[in-house]
């Protein structure tokens, strides 16, 4: 049974099956891929056994306490931030140019810190220009929240930031597949979810059966199932030996506090 930083029993894990597990087996590992949905984070799990489910989490507190355990853990979020440059970080130059000339819209420009930590649109959008030579759109306004909820987790619980990365969906298909994805999710969704789901049995084979089994688990109405197959790409660049694991770009650049600013990916 694996215990938390006050020696206490953690609590077990729920399996595909709806069953609460007393703990994970001491020589299994955990990893979770994370995506967001307007209410908060899908979380899918892997361990070294196979798949062990999916928890939706209102907040990213929450889903530290649940998966505190886990060996890694990687989410669709920017997590290293600007303080004062509206340059792009050199990980979405890097992610924008292998999703192209299709798929890169999908990265969006990543926000100062102080911009993505204001109450408004319009006070974000000020503060961005004020700190850069920049703006800010809507759509890095839309995952502003989210991102500033993660940089506000990581800066107060420093270590976490081992165990958590970031990751793009897009990305790990491409990496998965060789090739960014035909299909757009709101132009063509059922030929998008057909593709992803073939490109994630490529990588595993029961991905079928554990996605019904997570959309049977009484997840928040607000995960979509484009949430759910992003949060199982995610999931399966997480399992593994981490020598398999790689950045764009391959030699991160750093933020201010020395943390490398970088999209994982694995290939296949």
């Amino acid at each position: 049974m694996s215990f938390d930083a006050d020696g206490d029993a953690c609590p077990g894990a729920r399996s595909a099956d709806g069953l609460i597990r007393l703990g994970v087996h001491p020589l299994s590992e955990m990893y979770v891929g994370v995506d967001g949905c307007p209410n908060g984070w899908i979380a899918v799990k892997y361990t070294t056994d196979g798949f062990d489910g999916a928890q939706f989490h209102a907040d990213i507190i929450d889903l530290w306490e649940k998966c505190r355990d886990a060996d890694r853990i990687l989410i669709d979020i920017p997590i290293r931030l600007r303080t004062a440059s509206s340059e792009p970080r050199r990980c979405d130059t890097a992610a924008r140019s292998v999703l192209s000339p299709d798929r890169h819209h999908s990265v969006f420009p990543t926000p100062t810190r102080a911009a993505a930590h204001e109450e408004t649109y319009e006070a974000a959008k000020a503060t961005q220009e004020r700190l850069t030579d920049g703006s800010l759109n809507r759509q890095s306004w839309g995952i502003a929240p989210k991102i500033a909820a993660v940089d506000a987790f990581l800066r107060d619980h420093p270590t976490a930031r081992g165990t958590v990365r970031e990751c793009h969906p897009g990305v790990c298909f491409w990496a998965f597949a060789g090739r960014p994805m035909q299909y757009s999710k709101t132009a063509s969704p059922k030929q998008a979810y057909w593709v992803r789901m073939a490109v994630l049995r490529t990588v595993e084979p029961d991905v079928y059966d554990q996605t019904w089994a997570a959309a049977s688990e009484g997840l928040d109405d607000s995960v979509s199932t484009d949430d759910l197959v992003d949060a199982f790409a995610v999931a399966l660049t997480a399992r593994g030996a981490s020598g398999g694991l790689r950045t764009l770009p391959a030699e991160p650049a750093f933020d201010d506090e020395g943390l490398p600013m970088e999209i994982v990916y694995r290939e296949e």
